[in-house]
């Protein structure tokens, strides 16, 4: 499982000793766990910190800084899958953690936002490309060389950014991703027609939609082509299997279009990625707690379950001791029986002759008396040697 880590442990770790030696506590390589405090803003020492160490000489460790909007503060070294989120039964049954708790407020966190992300300019040309917008327009270019060389062109072979619309909603992507960026966000454009647009907030996930208003409930169908909504375009942060539920969504309105609110709405994303965070630290302190609460029933249920099949296996094996007892004395009954039967037969002969020598006659009785030795339990042993493994059975 990967080690599980808080940003204040892992920057006491990592101004503790050399990063090589941490590396290898825990199992990873010296470049993943660098990697690791870059990704979470955890500052390491400099090239020469530990030689200065070394000599004595003084050295000034260069302070954390907060914890990002929709950056986790628990971090996972090295692989991780979602399946290593279970917690063993020494770290659930054990003292529960603190609360979760935000000092900043949210208000505070989005001034600060706002002056990271500065001002956002949409013009009608994209001098600086998002990465994601270079490869779109790209693949828009290899979609106009194709219909050079094609007969016939199918609809979905087609250039997607041709139309004044899709061209502006590009724009608009490409200074919301831009804007981001300087957030920490990440982003990610699926789909034929780059709708499924997820974007990353450090470790926090958003889902969003730029598209045209959908049509209200209720309302009238009209043809598209003559709909103010045609032209109009929508943002919003959305949730679901299907991304359909709308937790935010910002569109052109009297107040003005999309491209003069691109820097609020790009601070408005990062603060719903923080509120997120959040939400999903006061969730799993709960889960912690209602599942701490239910392995403690599991525990006390199973150690019901035990004791009651301890007590099943101990009148089992007084019942198995009774059993036994009735068995020896039947046993020492039937032993009794044939020595009595051999003495009888033995006055029976001397005072009747009988066609057998009286050689057989001794054989056979000292077969019998044997056979009788063999059976009882007393003059075996047998009741001693059982007793004593009932004993032993139940330590």
């Amino acid at each position: 499982m990967a080690p599980r880590i808080t940003r204040t442990l892992l920057y006491d770790l990592a101004w503790t000793k050399p990063l090589a030696n941490l590396a290898s506590i825990f199992a990873v390589s010296q470049p993943t766990l660098k990697n690791t405090c870059i990704k979470f803003d955890i500052p390491i020492p400099s090239r020469g910190h530990w030689a200065k160490v070394q000599a004595g000489k003084v050295v000034t460790n260069v302070p954390l800084p907060a914890r990002s909007p929709g950056m986790s503060d628990e971090i996972y070294i090295g692989a991780r899958y979602y399946w290593q989120r279970s917690l063993s039964d020494e770290e659930l049954l054990g003292p529960l953690p603190e609360p979760p708790s935000f000092p900043d407020d949210i208000a505070q966190i989005r001034d600060q936002i706002r002056n990271k992300i500065g001002k956002v300019n949409v013009g009608r040309v994209m001098t600086i490309k998002h990465a994601i917008v270079s490869r779109l327009l790209a693949q828009d270019d290899a979609r106009r060389e194709k219909q050079k060389t094609s007969s016939y062109t199918f609809s979905w072979e087609k250039p997607i950014f041709e139309t004044p619309f899709e061209l502006r909603r590009l724009r608009v992507l490409n200074a919301l991703l831009l804007a981001l960026v300087r957030c920490g966000g990440k982003a990610e454009v699926r789909g034929h027609q780059a709708r499924d647009i997820t974007v990353t907030i450090h470790q926090t996930m958003m889902s969003l939609a730029l598209d045209r208003p959908k049509p209200k409930k209720g309302a009238d169908q009209v043809d598209s082509s003559k709909d103010s909504r045609s032209e109009q375009l929508l943002l919003a942060i959305v949730e679901g299997y299907e991304r359909l539920e709308e937790k935010a969504a910002w569109q052109d309105d009297e107040n003005g279009t999309l491209e003069h609110r691109i820097a609020e709405i790009a601070a408005e994303i990062v603060v719903a990625a923080e509120l997120r965070y959040r939400e999903a630290c006061h969730r799993e302190f709960e889960w912690r707690v209602q599942r701490k609460a239910e392995r403690e029933e599991e525990l006390q249920q199973e150690e019901l379950e035990r004791q009651r099949k301890e007590r099943e296996r101990q009148e089992r094996l007084a019942q198995a001791r009774i059993d036994r007892l009735l068995d020896e004395a039947a046993s020492l009954r039937r032993a009794a029986d044939i020595r009595a039967y051999v003495d009888a037969v033995e006055h029976a002969i001397e005072r009747e002759s009988v066609g057998a020598s009286r050689e057989e006659i001794a054989h056979w009785a000292a077969w019998a008396r044997a056979q009788a030795d063999s059976i009882d339990p007393v003059k075996s042993g047998r009741l001693l040697q059982r007793y004593e493994e009932d004993d032993s059975s139940d330590e």
